[in-house]
């Protein structure tokens, strides 16, 4: 299989999945609040558990290489495409990126939503 390197690096994280995790935090904020999230947790939400999500998937091919030589080899790294090193490294840097996103948000001063304890019972609840 060919492909360009850019290509390569592009398919290694498998883009779709790394996207629903991070549409699934932010859906996960209106639905935990019951009210729009603030903009700078919902911006930031977003890429925090992409790079997370990106990088189990990125370092799964990378440990499990010898493994999809034999079953996936039409992946990047068993198809030559991205190196190991590569992949590697783009692996270990994602999720301090993630981790870093995650906590901008509550730098910047507390957050002011409500507790749950605050709202009363939901009727959900009762």
């Amino acid at each position: 299989m060919t492909g360009s390197r850019p290509q390569g690096l592009f398919r290694l994280f498998r883009f779709e999945l790394p996207f629903a995790a991070g549409v699934c935090v932010v859906l996960g904020q209106f639905l935990a609040l019951d009210a729009t999230p603030q903009v700078p947790h919902m911006v930031l939400g977003f890429p925090s558990f992409f790079f997370i999500s990106a990088a189990a998937l990125i370092l799964n091919d990378y440990f499990d290489l010898t493994i999809d030589r034999v079953n996936a080899s039409h992946r990047p790294l068993p198809a030559g495409i991205v190196t190991q090193r590569a992949c590697g490294s783009r692996g270990v840097y994602r999720p301090p990126a993630g981790s870093l996103t995650g906590c901008m948000p509550e730098q910047r001063g507390e957050a002011t939503y409500p507790r749950l304890s605050d709202r009363g019972r939901n009727a959900a609840c009762a």
